[in-house]
């Protein structure tokens, strides 16, 4: 399965590497990052952290994760309100045929 993301916000920290803020557009769904993944053509780490951040009735947004590239980005690799796409790779073990 595929999950879509809006990009929020691209930080990049000197000795911490970038963070991709991003929310979740598929409502009520699950997902985890394996190895492989693929985010908007992007390979990042296989964890993901949810912010603390707060909606505009002061309630947890439980639908705002972080990613992190495997390696550097180019600022413009993202920018606010782009749509994306979570991505696993499928290796030749995982296939079915």
């Amino acid at each position: 399965m595929t999950f879509k993301f809006e990009i929020l916000h691209v930080s990049s920290f000197h000795n911490r590497g970038q963070f991709i803020f991003a929310r979740l557009l598929n409502e009520g769904l699950d997902f985890e990052v394996k190895d492989g993944a693929v985010f908007g053509g992007v390979p990042v780490y296989n964890d993901v952290d949810m912010p603390r951040m707060l909606d505009d009735n002061n309630e947890l947004r439980l639908d705002v994760f972080v990613f992190r590239p495997l390696k550097p980005m180019k600022e413009d690799t993202f920018i606010q309100g782009q749509q994306v796409e979570l991505q696993h790779q499928v290796t030749d073990s995982l296939r079915i045929f």
